[in-house]
């Protein structure tokens, strides 16, 4: 973790991350300009407000004294009307646009920093964090400056009325400065405490709540209740921290208001009865003191919300210093073939090794299984191919052209895939058919394509068709049916690659024959890397790639292998344990 990150966490402010993330998280400047003018126009009116007042306290009757009065509460009334309805669309739109700049980069963050960073906790930084500071900065930005203006015009008008009347307004400046320095550190540390922890809760249930059916069968209820109330005791804990200082500030502030109060009273009273003022200039003196020491309070507010904003940013800074897949090749090869070699590839998680050294060969148009123990690196194979990780040693080609020398969209675009349990968004029918598909696709193609997969026989049962709605993740569908509609996907994608991870590891044994016959029938000529612990699988397959911790234990098809592969044999009876254990 960079230092940076390490000072955000431990409550440390830095200015220059800051800055830096203010330049990426595209503010709607022109929106925050006019409401900037708004709220100026409004602070310059209010100006007028003791002024006005103060004449008509006086007791005078003169036409003049009414007339400026009534234009100016109209004017007021405008003016009021207008900030509050400017600064409103500025707040939003500027939310609106760091949450799409947050997706944005969370859809380009190298997949090895997901490795140790998890991303249901980063949604939060989308839905809490990033939202809420946002706002609260436009409203500083829009302001800060204003208030500035009308504290220094105040004061040189109290000060034409009488210099001491203006010193009286410093007396506790200094008070208030110590206690903005002391509440803005103490803010930060609150505010980056809540969101965390608000991280932290959604992350907690957004996985639990994926896995509810999980939870039930084991009957584990009572104790993920007791791991969600810790999770939420955390956020209650933070937001107690927020609450006491509040409570400090809401003190502190009635204290230091009424102190300040006090001395401006005296002070013009004093003066008054000196004759050095008129009580007209007492009034206005007055009222010109209530309004800025709210001034000066406002001051105080934007300064901590500046801090508390550094505090809540903390986390969305880290997420937008995070690397991203660098799509830097400006001419790229054109492969000749779909031939994809592993050339002495190493590779480590950290440093845990997954992959050491191996080198085998793909052919263009042939399947090919990968198999091994968990944690030999046949998932981490894929993706090396696809290139989400960039090997320690050695290279990974595909056409004779190095996966690191394509673009990313070109590489990908060779290749479908096929994951395990057949994740799908929610939606329609047709949405989840036509996901990654970059072209307009009519429903007879969906029709024809289905009905190669099977699929088309679950479409015809369900009353509303391609517009039946799918649960999260298919849930609302069997495994089987799950497979049968990401191979229909797959199929109009007609990619060259087909990359299918243990793509029947979830199904029976009827319902996976069903599957292998649909991947070999609709495929016969792409080129096909299955990851698969299934035996009548790889009995199908040219070519068998055995890891074993990371090495290349063995190469070849099922009966070069069968008796000759030390590892391959332990692999055989192990997964013939486990059928005859199920039986």
């Amino acid at each position: 973790m960079s230092e940076k990150v390490k000072k955000a966490e431990t409550g440390k402010g830095h200015w220059h991350s800051f800055w830096n993330l203010l330049k990426k998280i595209h503010l709607p400047w022109h929106w925050i300009i006019i409401a900037f003018l708004c709220n100026f126009c409004y602070n310059k009116v209010m100006l007028k407000l003791p002024t006005v007042s103060a004449g008509l306290m006086s007791g005078s009757t003169d036409s003049k004294v009414l007339w400026d009065a009534i234009m100016f509460y109209v004017l007021f009334t405008i003016v009021l009307c207008a900030d509050v309805a400017l600064r409103s669309p500025a707040r939003h739109i500027a939310a609106r646009n760091v949450r799409r700049v947050v997706w944005k980069k969370m859809l380009h963050i190298r997949m090895d920093y997901y490795d140790s960073n998890d991303p249901s906790d980063m949604m939060s930084v989308i839905t809490n964090d990033a939202t809420t500071a946002t706002e609260l900065l436009v409203e500083f930005l829009v302001g800060f400056l204003p208030t500035v203006y009308y504290a220094v015009t105040a004061l040189k008008t109290i000060s034409s009325y009488n210099v001491w009347l203006m010193l009286s307004v410093f007396i506790l400046l200094p008070v208030k400065i110590i206690y903005t320095v002391f509440v803005g550190r103490w803010q930060y540390k609150t505010q980056f405490g809540v969101f965390s922890q608000i991280g932290n809760l959604t992350a907690y249930l957004a996985e639990r709540v994926r896995s509810l059916s999980l939870i039930k069968t084991y009957t584990n209820e009572e104790k993920e209740l007791k791991n969600g109330e810790n999770a939420a005791y955390g956020l209650f804990d933070a937001y107690m921290q927020v609450n006491k200082l509040q409570c400090v500030v809401s003190a502190l502030s009635t204290l230091i208001g009424m102190a300040q109060t006090m001395a401006v009273m005296v002070f013009g009273v004093i003066l008054l009865k000196l004759g050095d003022i008129t009580l007209q200039q007492w009034i206005a003196f007055f009222m010109f003191s209530s309004t800025l020491s709210t001034s000066f309070d406002n001051l105080i507010n934007y300064w901590m919300n500046l801090k508390m904003i550094q505090g809540t940013l903390a986390r969305t800074s880290h997420l937008l210093m995070a690397p991203e897949e660098e799509d830097t090749v400006k001419d790229t090869k054109k492969p000749e073939g779909t031939d994809i070699v592993f050339e002495n590839v190493s590779f480590a998680y950290g440093d845990k090794k997954a992959l050491k050294n191996i080198s085998f060969q793909v052919p263009a148009g042939s399947s090919t299984a990968i198999i091994g123990l968990c944690g030999s690196g046949k998932t981490t194979s894929l993706s090396l191919l696809e290139h989400f990780y960039e090997p320690s040693e050695g290279k990974v080609t595909l056409g004779g052209v190095p996966v690191s020398e394509m673009t990313l969209d070109e590489l990908r675009g060779y290749m479908g895939y096929v994951q395990q349990g057949a994740d799908i968004f929610s939606g329609t029918a047709r949405e989840a058919l036509t996901y990654g598909l970059h072209r307009e696709v009519s429903d007879d193609e969906i029709w024809k394509a289905a009905e190669k997969s099977g699929f088309a026989e679950i479409l015809r049962k369900w009353e509303s068709g391609l517009d039946t709605p799918v649960a999260p993740g298919g849930t609302s569908m069997s495994g089987g049916q799950r497979q049968k509609l990401v191979l229909t996907r797959e199929f109009m994608r007609d990619t060259d690659i087909l990359l299918l991870d243990e793509p029947t590891s979830a199904l029976d044994a009827a319902a996976s024959k069903l599957v292998q016959d649909t991947i070999f029938e609709m495929f016969p000529n792409r080129t096909k890397i299955m990851v698969t612990h299934d035996l009548s699988l790889i009995e199908r397959v040219d070519q068998i790639i055995v890891l074993h911790n990371g090495v290349l234990a063995g190469c070849g098809n099922y009966s070069e292998l069968y008796g000759n592969c030390e590892a391959f044999m332990d692999l055989i009876a192990a997964c013939e344990a486990e059928k005859e254990a199920v039986q």
